[in-house]
């Protein structure tokens, strides 16, 4: 996660905790399309080889690369880490069959990785090393690498269609959020009724004709599964019913859905400030070049419309870089 906001922390907890599989996807296309980028590297990767996947959420880029491995009857021993308290097992119907073979560690930044050197035939990331401190992320992902070991990062892309995006749902979630917001408006309400603060009700009600307009501009042609409109439906209505609540009661679940949507906000913040342009990419393979690995070019990754989801990133550790220890056997 980017800095040391446990705010920003903890709302992925509560995120990965919801057993969501991918963090800015609507849908699985993409995640099948990339699906295809862990094939190939797995194919390259030899039996009883050892991988590391940074900021693993639910186990997304694992999940594949176990699957492929098994296709391939060989053997992957597979460490997943992030920042976030995760339990990706706990999501699935057969662990053993989806996560044979890998071990998750929650509470793990990218910066402080707790593995030795030159322990890694392979690190990869997808969607998750670009929230990280990147010179400090960086020197860990090529520590832990064992000479001859393979890197590969799948990186946000600034002008790339998940961005794009994202920015737009996130505009709108900006727009029910402001101070008279329909989702704003009722917290105010719900904590206004709760203590009598009759006054307020009264003065703040005033606001609710054009909090319900916004929520119908906001049901014109919307997103799919659009937090904005979700949300501000939903606090509208449990002001309206109020009558069928405790006042206690119907300000705490306004408190609850208030956390849960200001951690959508938070999360897409942070994904817009992740994603990285052309120059960015430029920069970073440069800081993997200078720690003696093989750099390919970074390349685009585009959906099957043609459109730029991602940049990928390859390289590889030199077999005979100085000072790597440890070794790449299991």
């Amino acid at each position: 996660m980017i800095g040391d906001n446990v705010q920003a922390i903890d709302s992925w907890t509560a995120y990965w905790r919801t057993g969501s599989g991918a963090s800015c996807f609507v849908g699985s296309e993409t995640e099948v399309h990339l699906t295809q980028v862990w094939n190939g590297f797995v194919d390259e990767l030899a039996d009883g080889a050892r991988l590391l996947d940074l900021a693993t959420g639910n186990g997304t880029v694992v999940r594949s690369c176990a699957a492929r491995a098994r296709v391939r009857n060989i053997r992957l021993h597979i460490e997943a880490v992030d920042a976030a308290e995760i339990d990706p097992p706990r999501h699935v119907a057969d662990p053993e069959q989806f996560f044979r073979d890998v071990h998750f560690r929650g509470g793990i930044r990218l910066e402080t990785l707790p593995f030795p050197d030159g322990t890694f035939d392979g690190v990869v990331s997808q969607f998750g090393f670009e929230y990280a401190d990147e010179e400090q992320a960086a020197a860990e992902a090529v520590r832990v690498l064992a000479p001859g070991g393979r890197l590969r990062l799948i990186i946000h892309a600034r002008d790339g269609a998940v961005s794009r995006d994202i920015s737009t749902r996130l505009e709108r979630l900006h727009s029910v959020l402001a101070e008279n917001g329909p989702v704003s408006l009722v917290l105010t309400l719900a904590r206004a009724a709760e203590a009598g603060d009759v006054a307020t009700v009264s003065r703040r009600s005033s606001h609710l004709a054009a909090a319900i307009e916004l929520s119908r501009r906001l049901a014109d042609r919307p997103p799919p599964d659009d937090a904005a409109l979700f949300y501000s439906r939903e606090f509208l209505q449990l002001w309206a019913r109020r009558e069928r609540y405790l006042p206690s009661a119907l300000r705490r679940s306004v408190e609850e859905g208030w956390a849960n949507v200001s951690g959508v906000a938070l999360r897409q913040e942070q994904l817009l400030r992740a994603a990285r342009s052309a120059e960015d990419m430029a920069r970073i393979g440069a800081r993997f070049a200078a720690a003696d690995l093989v750099l390919d070019a970074a390349r685009e990754i585009h959906d099957r419309r043609g459109v730029q989801i991602a940049w990928m990133l390859d390289s590889r550790k030199s077999q005979t870089r100085g000072g790597a220890a440890g070794s790449s056997s299991p």
